[in-house]
């Protein structure tokens, strides 16, 4: 069985999605922070006891251990099967373009809470400079550019896109365009926030095509 985390996670009710959300997360951990995992600080009466139950019926539904110990679950799984797991790996091996493709939308979409709040940001900063890099690399390619407009359409405050967009535009010989682009950052910058470029753009040279 594959467990997939990258993008909606419903594995029966949310509860117990997020229970095994938890343990797939986790080496190990105690009753106590699963239930706080799971339903936050207002955890009803009997959340101790809901959490074993789950943790029971996982244990048939996955066929996976989760040992009991050390006042908690600890669960037995191949990490090849989680794709978290894998996208780490591959990051890891440098394989940017196989782990961005094991994304399947928001990461842990379905489950809410302190816990899975901070995790998808952890995620999500990863993936994003995943997604950077990738570009980065692949600067040359002319279809780069139009993905780095949309990418600073979305997010127009990535400074670190702003930069690659750019840089496409310089290499592709479209250095108005590209001057263009900087003081729109700049721009952008100073008027929302109140900013300063970042060095990445200050140093940027526009009039000549880089090889």
């Amino acid at each position: 069985m594959d467990f997939r985390l990258l993008g909606p996670v419903s594995f029966g009710s949310p509860q117990q999605s997020g229970v095994l959300a938890v343990l797939l997360l986790s080496s190990h951990v105690t009753l106590e922070d699963l239930v706080c995992a799971v339903w936050g600080p207002d955890a009803p009466a009997g959340a101790a006891s809901t959490v074993r139950t789950y943790v029971s019926r996982l244990r048939l539904l996955t066929g996976c251990a989760i040992v009991a110990e050390a006042g908690g679950y600890r669960m037995v799984v191949d990490p090849a099967t989680v794709d978290v797991s894998v996208f780490l790996s591959k990051l890891r091996l440098g394989q940017l373009k196989g782990a961005l493709d094991l994304w399947r939308g928001r990461a842990l979409d379905g489950l809410s809470g302190a816990f899975f709040d901070s995790r998808r940001t952890w995620l999500d900063q990863l993936r994003a400079t995943a997604q950077e890099d990738l570009w980065a690399a692949s600067l040359g390619d002319p279809a780069v550019i139009g993905e780095l407009v949309a990418a600073t359409a979305a997010e127009p405050y990535r400074e670190r896109v702003w930069e690659l967009l750019i840089e496409a535009l310089v290499r592709r010989g479209r250095c108005a365009e590209a001057l263009a682009a900087q003081r729109r950052i700049t721009r952008l910058l100073d008027e929302d926030l109140g900013l300063r470029p970042g060095p990445g753009l200050r140093v940027q040279r526009l009039s000549t095509p880089r090889a």
